[in-house]
């Protein structure tokens, strides 16, 4: 069983997960347990309000990892590796962010996430983002499945 973050298996450049994307936030996720977890460090051009890290960066890498939530459980539950070439993966349709309190900046993000449903090529994941064990953000979203 492949052990490297999710995003390191296959050539992406997605500016929020790909690791082609020098540009990007080159987030990585893994599973820990039944959650796909990942623990990401802004930069300070990610900055919002002073000290603070900006919400539209919050929810690009809320997003990806979600996404990727959707897709590991779809592949753990049928059997197969991630692998490159991808056969499939999953896009999101919605999201709805709720940004509880001001995230900082200078620390590590942990996003924490679990697919709730997943039925008819649709997926629902709940996300939450903490520092410091104390969460800062919270997600709900959609996604649909994709075969390449």
């Amino acid at each position: 069983m492949d052990t490297r973050p999710f995003q390191d298996v296959v050539d992406w450049q997605c500016y929020g997960c790909g690791w082609l994307n020098e540009q990007g936030l080159q987030i990585k996720s893994h599973w820990e347990n039944d959650e796909v977890v990942c623990r990401w460090r802004p930069k300070p051009f990610h900055v919002g309000h002073p000290g603070r890290l900006q919400g539209g960066v919050i929810a690009t890498a809320v997003i990806c990892h979600a996404v990727w939530a959707a897709t590991a459980a779809a592949h753990r539950r049928d059997g197969k590796e991630i692998q490159e070439p991808l056969d499939f993966s999953y896009s999101t349709t919605s999201l709805k962010l709720d940004l509880l309190k001001p995230t900082p900046i200078d620390a590590t993000l942990t996003i924490r996430a679990r697919v709730t449903s997943m039925e008819e090529g649709r997926a629902t994941v709940l996300c939450s983002v903490f520092v410091n064990n104390e969460e800062t953000a919270r997600a709900e979203s959609e996604h649909l499945r994709l075969s390449f």
